[in-house]
């Protein structure tokens, strides 16, 4: 599946300050389950969104990255902080 970063999330990564380059190394390891299995990725209540959490990689702060996905894409569609009160893993 191709992996489509949606123009809103870009502008919320930049609006983090998110480096780009670290944000995409860390995407490419999860990239594969990304592709291949999305759905096992947690559903976000109430939406058709699922939810991916970027924790413990160099460089970028503890991320949630949205997504929505169909039988050929993966679309990143939002991206948040983690607040340290909230669980991380």
């Amino acid at each position: 599946m191709e992996i489509i970063e949606e123009p809103h999330y870009a502008e919320q990564i930049n609006q983090l300050r998110v480096n780009w380059r670290r944000l995409d190394e860390a995407l490419m390891t999860l990239g594969p389950a990304l592709s291949l299995i999305p759905y096992k990725f947690p559903r976000v209540p109430g939406t058709n969104l699922r939810r991916i959490k970027l924790v413990g990689f160099p460089g970028i702060p503890p991320l949630s990255v949205f997504f929505s996905f169909t039988d050929t894409t993966v679309n990143l569609i939002a991206a948040e902080l983690i607040e340290f009160s909230e669980e991380l893993f």
